[in-house]
């Protein structure tokens, strides 16, 4: 035997050895989330209807999970001794694959020859029967150890083969697979949204079987998921033609004429959901009653219209059915303009007629033009969609969108002192809590202050009082740095909860009590009371943030503290004043921050120190980290992941934090600059010197 070839057996050796230790973490993971009781929990409910459970759904996704790690191990490994073999040995692969799968079956059927034989329910709970009963399919012990086994098998070899599948092909699977997973874990949502008036109920039919997504359901689906996957790579290209068919052929009246329209109608729609109704009306609102009692077509639909326009008395008896009958004409209205320019444009393009002459303007022109009407749609059709939320999702995820949009407040602020200035602050919450307390003495007839003012009149005293508090916390640490800055921040953070807590301030602050009978928002005779409406408050203040995070980024003020940023001695030299812009920086950071404290007071009602603690200040850092530090887009993104899925995920409330640290695990480890990294500034940089060099060159 040559060296060679000796070489080439120590690596195979290696290798098994490298799937035996994978195989066993991977068993060791299937038994963990099996005693915390995360099988049982999660099989009462299906992922598809009397097919898969959300229990088997886990177990599979881990074996799956081992397999191609073990291979792309595998993989790393061989590439020392490839070349004299011809390339990757895909046999070897697939009796690696199917080995680790067998290694994990065989742990885990160990492990169900365990619990059947000894009782370990006085020391893990969770090793109940009902947990056997799940893991060995209801069948006896010797059938289900042989199932494991050969389910093992079975997904090691599926695991091998869906490696070696073409890249594209794998995508395809991916979202496929992924998304009927998705739908059956959020099933429950999908259920009240659906539930709801206005939707059909052969929609909530077709999708909801028993316990889970119907089988037909799943395969549409998955088709539907698997086609627009396919053809993504080309929607830019399909957009950016129909932008320039509706630029050229479209005229500018018309589009305004649209856009006003569309205003029009989703203002009255917005004011009846406030004002008028607590509940979610179909898209037309006269159909309402049809909807509601049976699976209204578009005919039946008509036929109500009719009817109520014949019935004059009735339609006009009072103000409700006359902006009724306003929204349905606006959107009738609306419709058939809409109708009208796409067939219009399409026979204009048909027929190479041009009704807005191109011929006059300059490339250039034609191409602001086109960019033009992609942005002005893109917000017109943005903005419908934002406001339509609470219309067409409800109460439950109302009140979701309105507990992300306040910690999408506090991380703006704090994106301004973390992911701009670069001063790590672990004590934001103080900020939030001074923001609900300043309201709530100001507005509360029983508070301490017995002022009663109006939330309007009260806010602008709000935010001056918390931007001076921001300062006051800033002015002792204007010299640390790093983590020393963190544990100092994180300090005034837990200070702020205990003065509320203490007995030196209870006649003010109330104490373990707090204070109650905080008074809604309000504006005229329009109480903003329940998270449909409170919604629209907080994309108001959200927007506004927004704008001016956007606007300061771009000034000299966000420049400074770039700079600060990334050298703060080389920013004192070039001659920044750290001290003062440090100090705005934590200023305009617990400005924005009190407007979501200030929401979140009046929108309980009743506030207590218990609700401030630390671990909101971990979570507005983490998602600005998340999403990606300095990237506003990154923290909407992180507020909707890190916010948004434990309170979807609410029915498995003792396991969100271990799904919530092991995402963040996963995710630091595989995308370390967040979901929407910030572009590289030197890179940037660069690239703009090429082009000026480029220039000068000419």
């Amino acid at each position: 035997m040559n060296t060679s070839e000796h070489k080439t057996i120590n690596n195979i050796q290696q290798d098994l050895l490298k799937c035996i230790r994978i195989g066993v973490y991977a068993g060791i993971i299937c038994i963990f989330v099996a005693l915390i009781g995360m099988v049982e929990k999660f099989s009462s409910r299906d992922i598809i209807s009397e097919v898969i459970s959300m229990g088997h759904t886990l177990l599979v996704i881990i074996t799956l999970s081992g397999t191609i790690l073990t291979i792309q191990q595998f993989r790393q490994i061989s590439l020392e001794y490839k070349h004299s073999s011809n390339g990757i040995n895909y046999l070897w692969e697939l009796l690696v694959g199917i080995f680790t799968g067998l290694i994990i079956s065989s742990i885990l059927a160990i492990f169900v020859v365990f619990i059947n034989a000894v009782d370990i329910r006085p020391i893990f709970i969770n090793a109940s029967p009902t947990l056997l009963t799940i893991l060995t399919f209801d069948k006896d012990i010797y059938t289900a150890t042989m199932n494991l086994l050969v389910l093992g098998v079975v997904l090691g070899f599926i695991g091998t083969l869906f490696l070696n599948l073409p890249g594209k092909l794998r995508l395809l699977l991916i979202a496929g697979i992924s998304s009927v997973i998705i739908l059956g874990m959020f099933q429950d949502i999908i259920t009240i949204i659906l539930s709801k008036d206005g939707w059909p109920k052969i929609l909530l039919n077709f999708l909801i079987d028993k316990n889970g997504v119907s089988v037909t359901a799943s395969i549409v689906i998955f088709i539907l998921i698997v086609i627009t996957t396919s053809i993504y790579p080309y929607l830019p290209t399909a957009y950016e033609n129909t932008m320039r068919l509706v630029a050229i052929y479209h005229s500018i009246n018309l589009r305004i004429s649209m856009y006003i329209m569309l205003a029009i109608t989703l203002l009255l729609r917005i004011y009846w959901f406030i004002a008028i109704s607590d509940k979610n009306l179909p898209m037309l609102p006269l159909c309402r009653q049809v909807s509601i009692t049976t699976n209204a077509t578009l005919g039946q639909c008509a036929i109500v219209v009719y009817n109520q326009f014949n019935n004059v008395s009735n339609l006009f008896a009072n103000s409700t059915s006359i902006i009724n009958l306003i929204i349905t004409i606006s959107e009738l209205i609306l419709v058939g303009s809409i109708s009208y320019s796409i067939i219009s444009i399409l026979w204009k393009s048909l027929r190479k007629t041009k009704s807005y002459n191109t011929n006059n303007l300059s490339e250039l022109e034609h191409q602001t033009l086109i960019i033009k009407t992609k942005r002005n749609f893109s917000i017109v059709m943005g903005s419908a969609l934002l406001l339509s939320l609470p219309m067409l999702l409800g109460v439950f995820p109302s009140e979701v969108l309105v507990n992300i949009g306040i910690y999408m407040l506090m991380g703006f602020g704090l994106n301004i002192v973390v992911g701009t200035a670069g001063l790590l602050d672990l004590g934001h919450v103080a900020f939030f809590a001074v923001g609900a307390y300043t309201t709530a003495l100001l507005t509360s007839p029983r508070a301490s202050l017995e002022l009663g003012l109006s939330f309007w009149a009260a806010l602008p005293i709000v935010i001056v009082i918390t931007g001076l508090t921001g300062i006051l916390v800033a002015t002792p640490v204007l010299r640390m740095r790093g983590d020393y800055l963190a544990i100092v921040t994180l300090g005034f953070g837990e200070i702020a909860r205990f003065l509320f807590l203490s007995d030196w301030f209870k006649p003010w602050l109330g104490g373990a009590q707090g204070i109650i009978k905080i008074p809604p928002i309000s504006i005229g005779s329009i109480e903003f009371i329940g998270p449909h409406r409170i919604y629209y408050l907080i994309i108001l203040f959200a927007l506004i943030a927004l704008f001016i995070s956007v606007r300061i980024k771009d000034s000299r003020v966000g420049r400074a503290w770039m700079a600060m940023k990334a050298d703060e001695k080389v920013a004192e030299t070039m001659g920044i004043n750290t001290v003062y812009y440090k100090l705005l920086a934590f200023g305009m950071g617990a400005m924005i921050a009190s407007v979501s404290g200030a929401i979140f007071a009046t929108k309980l009602g009743t506030i207590f120190p218990h609700s401030f603690n630390v671990l909101v200040s971990i979570t507005a850092l983490s998602l600005i980290i998340v999403g990606g530090i300095g990237n506003l887009t990154g923290v909407i993104i992180g507020a909707l992941v890190l916010v948004g899925l434990p309170e979807l995920l609410r029915e498995f409330s003792e396991f969100r934090l271990l799904i919530y640290g092991t995402l963040l695990i996963v995710m630091m480890l595989l995308r370390p600059e967040g979901l929407v990294p910030k572009s590289n500034t030197n890179t940037m940089i660069k690239d703009q010197d090429l082009i000026q060099d480029a220039w000068v060159d000419k």
